[in-house]
């Protein structure tokens, strides 16, 4: 099994392989994931009234299992606080052995954004993506507005790649592009964040349990 761990300075936090309890949690946190007036995140599903958002995001997960491949990939993992599953990290690649290339994306419940969770989380699969996986890029977006998903691309070093505009509930929306070099990624590297457990038998093999804990006394880890 994979095991990710990151040292942090301030409160439990970690994201991990969700299990049905989370799955839980994280339908449940899918309620309250954007103040009033902020710009929405790219997926549509998390707006979508009850219980077609909860459905939508167990179907979401079920899939990315049950579609995994060598050629096409999508890791999810729980973002946990104490325990408690309050978000999701994606990290994805398509033709990966070729291109080398992955994207994240994750989402926060409202409760714990602007804590540093979603920067310690990114930050984990990007030492995973770079660091074990030797990738040669990692791409992110953010909806203009975003300010949060902006600071954390800058603080981690992605630099501008363009932008895509399209419409959204008859509204124009701008989605800015975000790269990530492997030399950029290395200067700009997250101290006190390391992969534990990863074997050339892990990395041939189906990755489901790939994952990130921290409690109040750890550092955030994955295994």
């Amino acid at each position: 099994m994979a095991a990710v761990r990151a040292e942090p300075e301030d409160t439990a936090s970690g994201a991990g392989g969700p299990d049905n309890r989370d799955l839980l949690n994280l339908a449940r946190a899918t309620a309250d994931i954007q103040p009033p007036g902020e710009p929405r995140y790219q997926k549509a599903y998390l707006y979508e009234p009850s219980p077609d958002r909860e459905r939508h995001l167990l179907q979401r997960h079920w899939r990315a299992l049950a579609h995994w491949r060598p050629t096409g990939w999508d890791l999810h993992l729980a973002i946990r606080v104490d325990g408690m599953a309050v978000g999701v990290q994606n990290l994805w690649a398509t033709d990966f052995a070729t291109v080398r290339s992955v994207e994240t994306g994750s989402w926060i419940t409202r409760e714990q954004q602007g804590k540093g969770y979603g920067t310690e989380a990114r930050a984990a699969v990007l030492e995973l993506a770079f660091a074990y996986l030797h990738a040669a890029e990692a791409y992110t977006s953010y909806v203009e507005g975003n300010v949060a998903s902006e600071r954390v691309c800058h603080k981690l070093g992605y630099v501008y790649n363009g932008r895509r505009t399209f419409s959204r509930d008859g509204v124009r929306t701008v989605e800015h592009c975000m790269l990530l070099e492997a030399p950029r990624w290395a200067s700009h590297r997250m101290t006190g964040v390391s992969v534990q457990g990863i074997t050339p038998f892990c990395l041939r093999s189906r990755p489901r349990t790939w994952c990130m804990n921290r409690s109040s006394s750890d550092p955030v880890s994955a295994g």
